[in-house]
C-alpha cells in the first residue's frame, strides 16, 4: 500500500499525485522539477514535505537548484516529526545500512538478505516449506517497490538510494543520543576510521567504503593520518574513493594541514585529468599526472606558524617536497636544496615535535631532496639521499611503486652520470621488473630513466640505440634547467656520432640562457663547459673551445680535462699529460672523470714517443672503463692516437677481463611502451621490438646480440670490443702545430687587422710604439711567422679572425 513502506510516513506512487499532495507548499513549481524531486525522494511525502520547506526557508527556488543539492535544504522541524513517528525501528536501521552503499548491487543484497532475519519486523516474503532459499531478485524487487531503491540506468542489474533519502537517513541519526543502539554518522565515520588503520584492512574490499564513511563523517584527522602513511599509494589501491573522499576535505580544514592540502589538491588535478582523458582506469590516468602540490604553501612563507607549533613533521617534509619541486620548475634547483637541508634542520629538533614523521614522509622527502641535489649537480648527495629513500621505502609496510620507481629511476641515471655503469644498470633492471609487475609509471619517472638509459648505450657506443632513446625525451625549456642533462648528452652523442653540427649552437645557448641560476663554480656547470670544449673541439674548432676556458677560470677537475684535452689536439703532449696527472692527483674525482684523464695521459706519453709508459698508462685507462662500465673515456681521444693505443694493446689481458661487462644480459636497449609518451608530439613511435636487438654490449646491428657485432669466428669477447672501438668515427680533431694565444695577444692580432700601422695600434692601446713593437715579435714567434701578412694569415686558418663572408 501507498502508505506503508520502509521509511516512514506516507508516500505516492507517481510524480502527478506526489506534486498534487504538496501542493500548498510549493504551488508554482514546473512539471520537471516535481519529477526531479519525486525520484529523488522515491515519493516519500515527509521527505519531499522536509525540502519543500528548507528551500523556502532559505529563500531558494526549487527550479534553480540541481536535485543533487536538494539535501541541503532540509527543514530540521521535519526532521524531527520523521524522528517522532520512525523511533529506532529495525526497518530504519536496515535502510541507514544500506543507505551508506551508493550501489546496490548481489553482495549488497546479500548481506540484507542474511541481516533481515535478525531485525524481525521487516516483512520479508515467507519462503514455502521445501523451498529454494530466499532469492536475492525478490528481494532486489521488494526493496525497489518499497521506494527504497531506484535502477541505474547505465548499469543493468544495480540499484542506488536516492540522494535526498541517503542524507535524510544520516541526518536522522546526527541529532540523537550517543548511546542509542542507532549508530550516527560521526560514530560509523570513527569506527570506520578504525578500522582503516587495520593492516589488513588495506586490501580488503570494504576499505573504499569505510574511506567514504570517513570523509562523509568529516573526519580529517583520519583522512590527514591515511595520506601521510599511505600517500598517492592510495591513488593507485582505491583509486575512486581516494578521489571522493580527499576532495571533501574543506579548504579551512587544507590550511591547517599540509598533507590535507597537498591529498585535496592532487585529488582535484587526478580528477582534471581524469576528465580531460575520458577514461576512469586508475593506471591510466596516473601515468599521465605530474603532480605539482600545488595547494600545499611554501615552507618558508609558513615560519611564524611553525615555530607556534601549528604544523606536524610531517606537515614540514610535505611543504618541503613542494617548495623543492616548485624551486626546480622555476630553474632554482640551489634553493630548493637550501629549503631542503633547513627542513632537515626542522625535523632533527626533538624538542619541537612531540611525534615522529611517517616513514613514508620520510622516504618522500629524501626521494625529493636526492633528485634536487641531481638536479644542482651534487651527484654524490643524491645517490646518498634516493638510496634512503629506497631503504625506508622497503622497510615501510606502504611500501608502493609510487615511490620506488622514481627512486629507481632517478638513482640509474645519478650513477650512470657519476660513471658508476655497474650500480646503474641494478637500478635500471630493478626499474625494469617493477614496471612490468604494476604498470605504473609518472611523466618524470619515465624521462630520468630514458635519459640514464641513453647514458648506458652511448658508454657502451651503442650510439642506435641512443638515438632511439634521444628521440623519446622531449626538449627541455631554455629556461629551465632541470632537465639540461637532456642537452648535455644529446651533445656527447653528436660528438660521438660526428653530427655536432648544431649541438653546439644549442648547448651555448642553454649555458648562457641559465648563467644566472647556474652554480658559479659547480659540477653542473663545468660538466657543461667540458662537452662544449669537446664540441668545439670534434668540430677543429680549438679557438671557440680556447674561448670557453679563457672564461672558465676554475681548476675543477672537469674543466682541467677540458685543457688538457685541448692541449691534446694541438700536439703540445706535454702539457697535456701534466694537466691529465693533476687531475688524477685530485682527491674526490669521480670514475668518469679518473677515467677520462687516465686516457687522455695514455694518448699524450704515446704523443711524446714515451711508448712504456704509455702503454701502461692505456692499461689504467682499460681498468678505469672496467669499473665504470664505459668506453667513454677512451673514444673521447683523437682517432689517430686512439687507434695507436688499440693496436699496441691488441694482446693485453685487460680487453678480456673489460669484455665481460658488456657482454650480453639484461637488454639496455629495450624500450619499454610506455616510454612512447616521451616522444614528441606528432612523431611516430618506434616498435618496441626494434629494441631487443641489442644488449648494454652489443651494439644493435650485429645479427646475433650472443656474438657481438661482426664477429670473427673465433674472436675472443675482449677482442670484439676492441674493433668495436677501432670502428668509432673521430671525436677530437687533431690541428698539430695550433698556437693558443693569450688574451693580450688576440687583441694585438685583431688590431693587426683593422689598422694600418704600429702606431694606430700603439695610439689604440695607449702604449709607446717600440712596446708595440716588441709584443708584435712575440705573436710571430707565437704563430711561427715572420712578417704581418703570414700572421694574419695564421689568424685566419686558426680561426682568431672572422672569415670573411
Amino acid at each position: 500500500m501507498p502508505t506503508d513502506g520502509i521509511f516512514p510516513g506516507e508516500r505516492e506512487t507517481t510524480a502527478h499525485s506526489f506534486a498534487t499532495r504538496l501542493t500548498e507548499f510549493a504551488p508554482d513549481l514546473p512539471e520537471y522539477v516535481w519529477k526531479a524531486l519525486f525520484l529523488q525522494t522515491s515519493g516519500h511525502l515527509l521527505a519531499g514535505q522536509a525540502v519543500l520547506q528548507g528551500a523556502d526557508a532559505m529563500g531558494h527556488g526549487l527550479s534553480s537548484v540541481d536535485a543533487d543539492h536538494y539535501s541541503d535544504l532540509l527543514a530540521a522541524d521535519v526532521l524531527a516529526q520523521i524522528r517522532h513517528q520512525a523511533p529506532d525501528s529495525p526497518e530504519l536501521r536496515l535502510a541507514h545500512l544500506l543507505s551508506f552503499m551508493r550501489d546496490i548491487n548481489a553482495d549488497t543484497l546479500a548481506i540484507a538478505a542474511g541481516a533481515m532475519p535478525c531485525l524481525r519486523s521487516f516483512p520479508v516474503p515467507a519462503a514455502p516449506e521445501g523451498s529454494d532459499p530466499f532469492d536475492i531478485a525478490d528481494l532486489s524487487a521488494h526493496l525497489a517497490e518499497e521506494g527504497l531503491l531506484l535502477p541505474t540506468l547505465d548499469r543493468t542489474g544495480q540499484h542506488t538510494i536516492p540522494a535526498v533519502m541517503r542524507t535524510i537517513l544520516r541526518r536522522l541519526y546526527d541529532d540523537r543520543d550517543r548511546h542509542s543502539e542507532s549508530r550516527s554518522r560521526r560514530s560509523l565515520g570513527v569506527s570506520a576510521a578504525e578500522w582503516l588503520n587495520a593492516p589488513a584492512a588495506y586490501h580488503s574490499e570494504g576499505f573504499a567504503e569505510a574511506l567514504r564513511r570517513v570523509a562523509d563523517a568529516g573526519d580529517w584527522n583520519a583522512l590527514s593520518d591515511l595520506w601521510a602513511n599511505r600517500g598517492h599509494a592510495l591513488m593507485v589501491d582505491h583509486f575512486d574513493a581516494t578521489i571522493e573522499a580527499f576532495s571533501k576535505v574543506p579548504e579551512a580544514q587544507a590550511q591547517n594541514s599540509a598533507v590535507l592540502a597537498e591529498a585535496m589538491g592532487d585529488c582535484l588535478q587526478v580528477e582534471e585529468v581524469r576528465r580531460h582523458l575520458g577514461v576512469s582506469d586508475a593506471l591510466t590516468v596516473l601515468n599521465e599526472v605530474n603532480f605539482e602540490h600545488a595547494a600545499v604553501p611554501a615552507l618558508d612563507s609558513q615560519m611564524e606558524r611553525i615555530k607556534d607549533g601549528d604544523f606536524t613533521v610531517d606537515d614540514i617534509m610535505t611543504m618541503a617536497i613542494a617548495s623543492m619541486r616548485r624551486q626546480r620548475l622555476l630553474g632554482r634547483s640551489v634553493q630548493g636544496l637550501q629549503l631542503a637541508r633547513f627542513a632537515q634542520e626542522l625535523i632533527s629538533d626533538d624538542r619541537r615535535f612531540q611525534s615522529a614523521p611517517s616513514r613514508l614522509c620520510e622516504a618522500r622527502f629524501h626521494l625529493e631532496y636526492g633528485i634536487t641535489a641531481m638536479f644542482v649537480g651534487d651527484l654524490t648527495d643524491s645517490v646518498q639521499q634516493l638510496r634512503r629513500s629506497i631503504i625506508i621505502t622497503e622497510l615501510a609496510t606502504a611500501s608502493s611503486p609510487y615511490l620506488l620507481l622514481p627512486a629507481h629511476a632517478y638513482s640509474a641515471l645519478a650513477h650512470a652520470m657519476l660513471g658508476n655503469g655497474p650500480s646503474s644498470d641494478v637500478h635500471l633492471h630493478q626499474f625494469d621488473e617493477l614496471k612490468d609487475r604494476t604498470r605504473f609509471s609518472s611523466p618524470h619517472a619515465l624521462a630520468a630513466y630514458t635519459l640514464a638509459r641513453m647514458i648506458r648505450a652511448m658508454d657502451s657506443l651503442d650510439l642506435d640505440a641512443a638515438r632511439r632513446y634521444s628521440e623519446r625525451l622531449a626538449d627541455p625549456s631554455l629556461g629551465h634547467h632541470s632537465w639540461i642533462g637532456v642537452i648535455q648528452y644529446r651533445s656527447l652523442l653528436g660528438i660521438l656520432g660526428s653530427e655536432v653540427s648544431i649541438e653546439g649552437k644549442r648547448l651555448q645557448q642553454v649555458i648562457d640562457t641559465n648563467r644566472s641560476s647556474l652554480p658559479p663554480d659547480g659540477i653542473l656547470r663545468h660538466t657543461l663547459q667540458h662537452i662544449l670544449v669537446c664540441i668545439h673541439l670534434a668540430q677543429g674548432q680549438t679557438h671557440l673551445a680556447q674561448n670557453v676556458l679563457l672564461d672558465a677560470e676554475s681548476e675543477a677537475p672537469y674543466i682541467i680535462l677540458a685543457r688538457a684535452q685541448l692541449h691534446l689536439t694541438i700536439g703540445e703532449h706535454s702539457t697535456a699529460a701534466h694537466l691529465a696527472n693533476r687531475v688524477l692527483s685530485q682527491k674526490p674525482v669521480d670514475l668518469h672523470a679518473k677515467a677520462s684523464a687516465q686516457a687522455v695521459q695514455a694518448a699524450s706519453l704515446l704523443g711524446k714517443g714515451e711508448l712504456v709508459e704509455s702503454d701502461s698508462a692505456f692499461v689504467d685507462a682499460l681498468e678505469y672503463c672496467r669499473i665504470t662500465a664505459s668506453l667513454i673515456p677512451v673514444a673521447l681521444i683523437p682517432k689517430s692516437l686512439r687507434d695507436q693505443l688499440l693496436q699496441r694493446s691488441s694482446q693485453a689481458a685487460e680487453w678480456d677481463l673489460l669484455a665481460p661487462v658488456f657482454a650480453p644480459g639484461r637488454r639496455a636497449t629495450e624500450v619499454p611502451d610506455s616510454a612512447d609518451a616521451l616522444a614528441p608530439a606528432g612523431q611516430p613511435h618506434s616498435d618496441s621490438a626494434g629494441f631487443g636487438d641489442g644488449s648494454i654490449g652489443w651494439p644493435s646491428q650485429g645479427s646475433n646480440p650472443d656474438e657481438g657485432p661482426n664477429a670473427d669466428e673465433g674472436s675472443t669477447p675482449g677482442e670484439e670490443l676492441r674493433q668495436r672501438l677501432l670502428k668509432l668515427g673521430e671525436t677530437l680533431h687533431i690541428r698539430a702545430g695550433h698556437a693558443l694565444l693569450n688574451p693580450s695577444q688576440r687583441q694585438l692580432l685583431a688590431l693587426l687587422d683593422t689598422q694600418s700601422s704600429v702606431s694606430a695600434i700603439a695610439t689604440e692601446l695607449s702604449l709607446v710604439e717600440g712596446t708595440v713593437k716588441n709584443k708584435l715579435s712575440n705573436l710571430y714567434a707565437r704563430l711561427g711567422v715572420r712578417n704581418r701578412r703570414d700572421a694574419l694569415a695564421r689568424g685566419y686558418e686558426y680561426g682568431y679572425l672572422p672569415a670573411e663572408s
